[in-house]
């Protein structure tokens, strides 16, 4: 994408057909003095935060600095679980089919609330997963102490050991995080032991 900028102002955006559509371009594009020429720049791109944290729109292509440039809107999201709420701002439940009420039967609320989960929630259960993923291969060994009184080798118990610790260590951390960089710092930070 290109803009094409005149008298310090973007007048259009689009291929360089679509701003010259007169024109023929050569098939290894056009070089540099056409574009100086006709006041025609890439158009580059500003900050977009990590999709994983952040809700991330487009905005207006804007001269930044006397550059072309794709503006971004860069949201966290929730961290923490949301209650969900009608447009009047009164809690919603989890519904469930009731065959006896009304004449033909009917959605009626429980008791459970609605929740929109945040990344908090999302991500101890992806560290949980994680650490019962690495302790699964080995798990064996502890119901064959349980069971027969065989001992699990050393390198097993120190390998199982970490990976728990890891998995408290994160979780705490996580519990912890008081927004949402400090959350990607934890995920980014991850110190899972090796292969055992």
């Amino acid at each position: 994408m290109y803009a094409k900028i005149t008298d310090g102002a973007i007048e259009a955006t689009g291929t360089l057909k679509q701003l010259f559509p007169n024109t023929s371009f050569p098939a290894r594009g056009v070089d540099n003095d056409f574009k100086t020429a006709n006041g025609i720049q890439d158009i580059v791109n500003a900050t977009q935060k990590d999709r994983a944290y952040y809700w991330v729109t487009q905005g207006d292509i804007a001269l930044v600095g006397d550059v072309a440039t794709q503006q971004f809107t860069n949201t966290a999201k929730a961290i923490e679980d949301v209650d969900v709420k009608d447009a009047d701002g009164n809690q919603l439940y989890v519904q469930v089919w009731d065959a006896d009420e009304g004449d033909d039967g009917a959605m009626v609320d429980t008791s459970e609330k609605k929740i929109t989960r945040g990344l908090k929630y999302n991500f101890k259960n992806q560290i949980k997963s994680q650490a019962n993923s690495a302790l699964a291969g080995t798990d064996w060994m502890v119901i064959r102490l349980a069971e027969r009184e065989v001992a699990i080798p050393d390198a097993t118990v120190t390998y199982r050991a970490a990976v728990i610790t890891e998995y408290a260590r994160l979780k705490t951390a996580i519990t912890n995080a008081a927004n949402v960089d400090a959350l990607a710092g934890v995920i980014n930070a991850q110190n899972w032991p090796g292969e055992l």
